[in-house]
């Protein structure tokens, strides 16, 4: 999380120095992307949405291969067969689809294990979200669908996007389906390891919504502050998963100042490479 929290920040750096084009920042999400991806562990394909950057961290994409995609210099920077992490997918929920497609198509090659799907709130409401979770509901499809429900579709609040939760809209297409708090990496990998197990022994899909906050705008390009609150962003900032986790784990005596120290240290040189990269 610490890793991830520090790439993002520099991405932001860079794209004010114009050496990214573009930037959709994961500050807020880094508890249900790291808790989710360690769940379900390195074999799932994930079909990701387009700021998944904690879990591309954790599949081995380099901070180098992931900003390439934004600087412009590459459709994608990673090999996405190698690490089973597909490409960035820009146009709402289409990915939904690509990954219930997978995972017939691996079914039908006899292979066993499950897919990844990652999808936003707002994405949600688009139609090729509706057909995926139908589909895979009918035709049984092995698939994990996440959606990191951040209460904001760019400009638009979720009680103005839907009427239920998307956990609730899944079962109304036979989708098991929970609904928990993001800030906790610990309550979300309990989660979504249950629902892996659910799909690998029913063989059947499974729908996580995690509840998670969006500390910076939809993408670098948005003004977050014009359309919401001082009062809301002050309160998704002090409860910022990074620090609540990393002050939970100190007064708990696993890690130190020492362990923490040598993170800043890493991700330090990290950030520093990065910047020699795309200056």
């Amino acid at each position: 999380m610490l890793v991830a929290r520090a790439v993002d920040e520099e991405a932001h750096r860079l794209q004010k120095q114009g050496a990214l084009d573009l930037w959709p920042s994961c500050q807020g999400q880094e508890a249900a992307q790291v808790g989710s991806a360690l769940a379900v562990g390195p074999a799932p394909a994930v079909f990701p949405s387009y700021r998944e950057h904690a879990v591309a961290l954790l599949r081995g994409v380099a901070p180098d291969e992931l900003f390439a995609q934004w600087a412009g210099r590459t459709f994608c920077g990673w090999d996405p067969r190698r690490l089973r992490f597909f490409p960035y997918t820009l146009v709402l929920a289409a990915q939904t689809l690509h990954g219930v497609g997978y995972s017939i198509g691996q079914r039908l090659q006899g292979l066993e294990d499950f897919v990844v799907v990652y999808v936003g709130d707002g994405a949600t409401s688009e139609g090729d979200m509706s057909e995926a979770m139908n589909l895979a509901a009918v035709e049984s499809a092995s698939v994990l669908f996440v959606c990191q429900n951040n209460g904001w579709a760019i400009s638009k609040p979720a009680e103005e996007q839907m009427r239920t939760s998307v956990a609730v809209r899944a079962r109304g297409f036979g989708i098991e389906s929970v609904r928990v708090a993001g800030q906790d990496p610990e309550t979300v990998f309990s989660a979504c390891s249950r629902a892996a197990a659910h799909i690998r022994e029913e063989r059947a899909p499974y729908l996580v919504e995690i509840q998670v906050g969006r500390i910076q705008g939809h993408t670098t390009s948005d003004a977050q502050e014009v359309y919401r609150s001082r009062d809301d962003l002050t309160k998704t900032r002090a409860a910022d998963p990074v620090i609540a986790y990393a002050a939970r784990l100190s007064d708990l005596g696993v890690v130190d100042a020492a362990w923490l120290d040598a993170v800043d240290t890493e991700v330090r040189e990290l950030c520093e490479r990065l910047q020699k990269e795309y200056a």
